[in-house]
C-alpha cells in the first residue's frame, strides 16, 4: 500500500512508538523453474533431475518429489546430480549439498559445501572429489570435519573449468573447458594430459566404454582406447556427420549410440553404415543430458524432460512442471492469473498454483523473450491492460494478444527499463534508456535538454504531492510535468550515496531511492537522509532494480545476492536461501489481492507470509 501525504506524520508517530515490533517473515511456497534441466541420474528405479528450480525425483511415469530451498537447499539452482558410496551429491550455483536416497526416498541434505557449480562428484583414491566450474577441482577427506582441500592442476586458465569426472581404471580423468583432459592419481598429481588428436580442447562429458573413454566435445566425439585416440570409432563417425558438432552429451544402449548437440537436438544411429536420426521437436535443440531408463532414453533439454526409444522421430514429453525459466525479473496480477518475465525466456502465467510459458507471446506475436518490467492499468470501465517491457520495445496485452507500442511519440524500440502507474490519475510512466515517458489518454516523453541530457533511467515514481522521480545511472531527477524540466541530486550535492540509482518508492510526500551498491536514501520533503549498509543497520546496500515496494507499513527490498530485507529505518528483518528463499538474488516484490505476497529471485518465485 502506497503511504499517503495526509498519513505521513500519523505513520511516522505509530512507527516510533512501535519500532521494536519486528514482523515474522517466512517463506511458505516456492515455484520454481523445475523445467530447465541440467543434468540426471539413476538411481534405482528413480531418476533424479538437476534443474534450476530443484532435484526433481521421478519414479515412474510421476514427479514423487521436487527437493527445493524449503526443503534445507541453500539455492535452487541445481547444475549436477552425481551418485557416489554415500548417497548422492547436488551442485548447484550456490554451493553443493549431500543426500540420502533408500526405499522411502530423497531426504534433506545431510551436508552443504560452500563449493559453488560443482559440475561432478566421484569417489576415487579413499577421498571424494569435487569438480567445479570456476574454482578447479577439490579432495575432501573423510570425517564430520574435513574440509575441500584444493588440488591444483597446472597454470593453464581452463584447468579451473571442469566439466565432468570419471575414474577409470587406477586414474582419474579430468575433462575441462579448453585444457582437453588432465589424468590424475590418487595423491592428485597430474599423471599426463590430453590435448593432441580431441575433436576439440572443450570437453563437455566422458563416458565408460568398455576400457575406452567416450568424450563429447564441442566439436564431435573422440574415443580413447588404452592404445590412445581411436580415430575411426562409431560415434567419431556419426559425430562427423550432424549439422551441429557441439556434443554435449553421449549414451549408448545395446547397438544404438545417441548423440546430444547444443543447437540440433538428439541423433541415434545403430552403426556407422546408417544415417543419424534426428529425434525432434525443434524447441528440444539445446540438450544437455542423457540417461538410460529400462527400454528407453530420458532426454534433458533446456525446454523441459522428454523421452525417446530407437526408432521414434518424435520425443515424448515428460512433465517436470514449474516455470520456463528460474531467472525473474519482475511480476503483475491481470486477468485473473500473476505474470511473470523472465529475463531471457519470455512470459510465464501462475493460475491455480501452475505455471504455463506463454509461448504464443514471442512465437505468434514476437514480443522479445528479455522482459525488464511489468504493470497493469485500467480504464474507466475497469478493463485491464497488462504492459510489458522489453529489451526492445514497450507491449501491451489485453487478455487476447500482444501488440507492440509503436506510434509517433512513444518509447520506440528501445531498451524500456521500468513501468509506474500512478495513483492519482492512473496514467503509465515509462523509462527507458532514452526518455521519460507518460501515457494517459496520449503520449507524451521527454530527454531532457542540452544543459542536461537525460539517459540511462532505471525507475520512475510519483510522490504524495504527485512529483515524478527518476532514477537513473547518474543520479536522481525530480521531474516537472509543468515545464518539462528535470532537477538533478547526486553524490555531489549531497542527496544519494552513489549516482547509480535502480529503484524508487513513494514515500509520504517525499521518496526512498535505491542505490546500486550504496544503500538508501530517504527524502522527507525537506532534507535526504542517506542509509547505507552497516553493522547493526541496514544489512544489505545493493538494491535490485525496481525491487522495492511497501507492503502495509514495511519496506520490502530484494538485494543482489543478500537476500529480501523487510522493515523500516534502522530496524530492519532479513530473509535468505537459508529462511527457504529460492536464490539471495531477490529482484521482484508484488502484494496480491488477496493478502499474499509474492517474492521474485533469480532462482523462481516464493510466496511469503508475516505475522507478528
Amino acid at each position: 500500500m502506497k503511504i499517503r501525504a495526509s498519513a505521513a506524520l500519523v505513520f511516522a508517530t505509530l512507527w516510533c512508538a512501535g519500532a521494536g515490533a519486528q514482523p515474522h517473515v517466512r517463506v511458505a511456497e516456492v515455484l520454481t523453474a523445475t523445467s530447465d534441466v541440467h543434468d540426471m541420474a539413476v538411481v534405482g528405479d528413480r531418476v533424479l533431475l538437476a534443474t534450476s528450480g530443484g532435484l526433481v525425483v521421478r519414479r515412474g511415469d510421476q514427479v514423487e518429489r521436487i527437493l527445493s530451498s524449503r526443503d534445507g537447499l541453500r539455492g535452487v539452482r541445481l547444475r549436477s546430480v552425481s551418485v557416489v558410496t554415500d548417497g548422492v551429491w547436488l551442485g548447484g550455483v550456490e554451493g553443493a549439498a549431500l543426500v540420502r536416497v533408500d526405499d522411502a526416498g530423497v531426504s534433506r541434505p545431510v551436508r552443504h559445501l560452500a563449493l559453488r557449480r560443482v559440475q561432478r562428484v566421484v569417489r576415487f583414491g579413499g577421498a571424494t572429489w569435487l569438480g567445479t566450474w570456476g574454482d578447479g577441482i577439490f579432495r575432501l577427506e573423510d570425517g564430520e570435519g574435513a574440509r575441500p582441500r584444493r588440488v591444483p592442476l597446472g597454470r593453464h586458465q581452463a584447468l579451473s573449468r571442469i566439466t565432468d569426472l570419471r575414474v577409470h581404471g587406477e586414474e582419474l580423468w579430468v575433462a575441462t573447458a579448453g585444457a582437453g583432459i588432465a589424468i590424475i592419481a590418487d595423491d592428485g598429481s597430474v599423471t599426463r594430459t590430453l590435448r593432441q588428436g580431441l575433436a576439440d580442447p572443450f570437453v563437455w562429458r566422458l563416458e565408460t566404454d568398455g576400457d575406452r573413454i567416450v568424450a563429447a566435445t564441442a566439436a564431435g566425439v573422440t574415443v580413447i582406447g588404452p592404445e590412445g585416440i581411436v580415430p575411426d570409432a562409431p560415434p567419431t563417425a556419426l559425430s562427423r556427420r550432424l549439422p551441429v558438432t557441439d556434443v554435449r552429451a553421449v549414451l549408448r544402449t545395446g547397438d544404438t549410440w545417441w548423440l546430444a548437440t547444443w543447437g540440433a537436438g538428439l541423433w541415434h544411429a545403430e552403426s556407422t553404415a546408417s544415417a543419424p536420426t534426428r529425434v525432434g521437436p525443434e524447441r528440444a535443440a539445446r540438450v544437455r543430458s542423457l540417461a538410460a531408463v529400462r527400454d528407453a532414453v530420458v532426454v534433458g533439454h533446456d525446454a523441459g524432460l522428454g523421452r525417446a526409444r530407437v526408432g521414434d522421430t518424435e520425443l515424448a514429453v515428460l512433465d517436470t512442471g514449474g516455470l520456463p525459466s528460474s531467472d525473474i525479473t519482475s511480476l503483475a496480477e491481470a486477468f485473473g492469473a500473476l505474470w511473470v518475465g523472465t529475463f531471457s525466456q519470455g512470459l510465464a502465467r501462475v493460475r491455480a498454483g501452475r505455471a504455463e510459458a506463454v509461448a504464443q507471446a514471442t512465437s505468434r506475436w514476437g514480443l522479445d523473450g528479455r522482459i525488464n518490467d511489468l504493470a497493469v492499468t485500467r480504464d474507466h470501465r475497469g478493463q485491464q491492460t497488462l504492459w510489458i517491457a522489453t529489451d526492445r520495445g514497450l507491449w501491451w496485452h489485453d487478455g487476447r494478444r500482444f501488440t507492440p507500442v509503436e506510434e509517433r511519440g512513444t518509447p520506440g524500440r528501445v531498451h524500456v527499463t521500468s513501468l509506474h502507474v500512478d495513483r492519482t490519475d492512473g496514467s503509465l510512466w515509462v523509462t527507458s534508456s532514452r526518455s521519460l515517458c507518460r501515457h494517459a489518454s496520449r503520449w507524451q516523453c521527454w530527454s531532457g535538454d542540452s544543459r542536461l541530457p537525460i539517459v540511462n533511467l532505471h525507475a520512475v515514481t510519483t510522490d504524495g504531492r504527485g512529483r515524478v522521480w527518476v532514477g537513473s545511472l547518474h543520479g536522481l531527477y525530480r521531474f516537472d510535468r509543468a515545464t518539462g524540466r528535470f532537477e538533478r541530486h547526486t553524490v555531489s550535492s549531497g542527496a544519494l550515496p552513489v549516482d547509480w540509482v535502480t529503484a524508487l518508492e513513494p514515500w509520504g510526500n517525499g521518496v526512498v531511492a535505491g542505490t546500486y551498491h550504496g544503500g538508501l536514501s530517504w527524502y522527507d520533503d525537506s532534507a535526504f537522509h542517506i542509509e547505507r549498509e552497516e553493522r547493526g543497520g541496514l544489512p544489505a546496500g545493493w538494491v535490485n532494480p525496481h525491487a522495492m515496494r511497501w507492503v502495509g507499513s514495511r519496506l520490502w527490498i530484494g538485494t543482489q545476492e543478500r537476500g529480501l530485507l523487510v522493515g523500516w529505518r534502522g530496524e530492519w528483518t532479513r530473509l535468505r536461501t537459508s529462511d527457504g528463499l529460492p536464490s539471495d538474488d531477490v529482484t521482484a516484490v508484488l502484494p496480491v489481492a488477496d493478502g499474499r505476497v509474492w517474492v521474485a529471485t533469480r532462482g523462481g518465485l516464493a510466496r511469503v507470509e508475516t505475522g507478528r
